[in-house]
């Protein structure tokens, strides 16, 4: 399929091709501002959520070698188009459940004590990589979904629980995992241990896009974003702060949640609301 963002393509469909792209690559930087409300207004809003597609429409998308009218945004878009989920308009409802408060008090703790996690390329004490926090934070979350336990950071602990749900708990060797936080028709309400990339670009690409006022604990914050990719990445433990990594230092901080127009927010976790 040879498509462009233009075209032959309907106004809407390149409307919602567009908001794709803005959701997997960032902004647009032939777009000098991004309208909030004309994208919760776009074609597919009115698709219930049982209907989402299991695969990107736009999975197929490539753009000719030697289309010289295509941006680098535009073939950034196309490839990673490739593994991208299709996105909904974004969420205005705010999370909760067990693995949400795992997502809080597990981050937190690390904020307290990053040694428990493995130190970041530098190899440096108490230093970890943005990625591996957010892909360890949502591993123990997604997991408590399973289990009805969280895997506390905090020294000296070597396991507890935030909270526990009746009846036998699941093995988390044996819990049906789900990469990128992209469930399929099967799984789609089934509890599954979330798998995030390694890499924070890859990571970017996750999830469903959320509206910044329903943060919630355990939602994924993407920012500064370079070359059409996230170079930074934190998770969200209530509604303006987040846990993150100090690129300068390496160390795992805790600061407000970042503002602007390059700021996007997925959420991977499945909650109970």
């Amino acid at each position: 399929m040879l498509m462009t963002l233009a075209g032959n393509t309907s106004t809407s469909a390149a409307a919602d091709l567009h908001y794709q792209c803005d959701s997997a690559v960032g902004p647009d930087p032939a777009v000098t501002t991004t309208s909030s409300a004309t994208t919760s207004r776009r074609a597919a809003d009115t698709i219930p959520e049982s209907e989402v597609p299991t695969t990107n429409p736009y999975a197929e998308w490539t753009i000719a070698p030697d289309d010289t009218d295509a941006s680098d945004w535009q073939r950034s878009c196309a490839s990673a188009m490739r593994s991208a989920s299709w996105q909904l308009p974004p969420l205005q409802t705010v999370n909760t459940g067990l693995a949400v408060e795992c997502a809080r008090q597990y981050a937190l703790a690390v904020a307290r004590n990053p040694a428990t996690l493995e130190p970041g390329r530098n190899g440096a004490p108490g230093t970890v990589d943005a990625a591996t926090l957010s892909k360890s934070v949502i591993d123990a979350a997604s997991g408590a979904a399973m289990t009805g336990q969280c895997l506390q950071a905090a020294a000296g602990t070597g396991g507890g629980a935030v909270g526990s749900s009746s009846g036998a708990t699941m093995p988390r060797t044996e819990s049906p995992q789900v990469a990128c936080g992209r469930p399929s028709s099967s799984t789609t309400t089934a509890r599954s241990a979330v798998v995030l990339p390694s890499a924070i670009a890859a990571q970017g690409v996750c999830g469903q896009r959320v509206d910044a006022a329903a943060v919630s604990p355990g939602d994924l914050v993407f920012w500064d974003y370079r070359s059409n990719a996230p170079t930074r990445v934190g998770v969200a433990v209530d509604a303006t702060q987040i846990i993150t990594v100090d690129p300068d230092s390496g160390q795992v901080v805790e600061q407000v949640l970042p503002t602007g127009g390059d700021v996007r927010v997925k959420r991977v976790l499945k909650g109970d609301s």
